[in-house]
């Protein structure tokens, strides 16, 4: 190996800088525009986010456990058929596990609250179809949660 020298002028870096944020803001947008609404979603790290881990794997867990179960029992095994509809649920249930709650808005003239009900109702609603595409979008960017560090 080398001289120390180099390395020991060098700053040491340090890992944590690279830590995803708890949380991140979505500026929702529509036509490609921003409409002045934001909603707040938990981050890798946040416990919502590992709670919704967990149950994901669990669900896995179960599935892997029928297929083992069939096969040893000589069995072919059906995977449940998909309803569409069913995948739309659960994608908004996805989104709502990590949705921590967003900033005033008003429905139909009317205060529009955050509650998990409230954010379930209007990512099933087809005519706001772009809230579903829009936050899906958010989350599988590895990007949204990225902290900005001075260091890098």
């Amino acid at each position: 190996m080398g001289s120390n020298t180099a390395t020991a002028a060098a700053p040491v870096f340090d890992l944590a800088d690279l830590d995803t944020a708890d949380t991140a803001e979505w500026n929702v947008t529509h036509d490609g525009k921003e409409i002045g609404w934001v909603w707040i979603f938990a981050g890798p790290g946040h416990q919502a986010t590992i709670d919704l881990g967990n149950r994901l794997a669990k669900k896995n867990l179960a599935v892997r456990k029928a297929q083992e179960q069939a096969q040893v029992n000589g069995k072919k095994w059906k995977p449940d058929d998909e309803d569409p509809e069913q995948i739309r649920k659960e994608n908004a249930s996805l989104i709502t596990s990590r949705l921590l709650g967003w900033t005033e808005i008003n429905l139909g003239g009317k205060p529009f609250p955050y509650t998990p009900e409230n954010a379930l109702s209007i990512l099933l609603d087809r005519k706001k179809s772009f809230l579903m595409a829009g936050a899906l979008e958010f989350l599988a960017d590895d990007k949204s949660f990225m902290t900005r560090s001075a260091k890098i």
